[in-house]
């Protein structure tokens, strides 16, 4: 071998149109002016876009896990507070809970997730026609930020801020929003957590089994048991798909938040393609994820 040759690799980075090199197997740094003259060879470019493509593609699905993990930390952070203030509505109102949309004769889950229903052609404190399930922690002024409703890992879609956010500020629809808009009730607002607070101590029936009913009270609630939940609602819509299979945030009565995760029910197979349309679907899902 030469005396002076790089016996492996060398690497060069240009500042200022090509003007230093720097030697990697020397650890030196010297002007270079001839590469104007010479410039790479194409095996050199080529060798050089490969390791890059391979870094890139490596360092991507990291990038992307970290994204998804930050978003479910903070979709976790919205559901605890959500938790703190039932537990002060609670405490303020009697040991009463917000009345659940859900109930032995509306066994479907497509209304857990719904807040208000609003007329946007009216002022701003008159649009509110209807509230539901969550509602009275941002009637009372419990709630100091609406986005509290939401999970970041929504955006651009139904169950998202931006969907909300229409041209009257929140709560008024975004048309702009995929899906935002419902044609049979175009004025309904969505958030991104089902209120479902479930019972120590009634049951229900849903289809063929026997699942805990609805807690009006807040020392009904248990903290094995589930109060809300992120929407689970079309495949597509979940707030967090990432990896084999998806998951979600739970919000049990201790309120403690939990991101659960079971093949079991959440499969593509058993998920189906809307478990909010079959009732008893719904609950074995929730049931399989407490």
């Amino acid at each position: 071998m030469v005396t002076g040759e790089c016996s492996l690799f060398r690497a060069y980075i240009f500042k200022d149109l090509s003007e230093i090199m720097i030697d990697l197997s020397k650890g030196t740094v010297m002007k270079f002016n001839a590469i104007q003259k010479h410039g790479f060879t194409l095996i050199e470019l080529l060798v050089v876009i490969s390791i890059i493509a391979l870094l890139v593609s490596i360092l991507m699905p990291g990038l992307g896990r970290a994204r998804e993990n930050a978003k479910r930390t903070l979709c976790a952070s919205n559901l605890r507070s959500v938790g703190m203030l039932l537990n002060m509505y609670g405490h303020d109102e009697n040991d009463t809970l917000p009345v659940a949309y859900y109930n032995e004769s509306r066994t479907g889950g497509a209304g857990t997730y719904m807040i208000f229903k609003v007329d946007p052609a009216l002022p701003r404190n008159e649009r509110v026609q209807a509230a539901y399930n969550l509602a009275p922690l941002w009637q009372k002024g419990l709630a100091e930020k609406y986005e509290i409703f939401y999970c970041p890992s929504h955006r651009n879609s139904p169950f998202g801020v931006d969907a909300y956010e229409g041209p009257e500020g929140w709560p008024t629809v975004n048309p702009g929003v995929p899906g935002a808009v419902n044609p049979s009730n175009p004025g309904m607002i969505r958030i991104s957590y089902s209120y479902l607070p479930q019972s120590k101590r009634t049951k229900m029936t849903v289809g063929s089994q026997v699942f805990a009913g609805i807690a009006k009270k807040l020392s009904e609630t248990r903290a094995d048991l589930s109060m809300s939940l992120d929407v689970l609602q079309a495949r597509k819509w979940m707030s967090h798909l990432q990896g084999k299979y998806a998951g979600a945030n739970l919000l049990f009565g201790d309120i403690s938040v939990q991101f659960r995760q079971n093949d079991k029910v959440l499969n593509e197979d058993d998920y189906g393609s809307d478990p909010m349309n079959d009732p008893l679907l719904w609950r074995t899902i929730i049931k399989g994820l407490e």
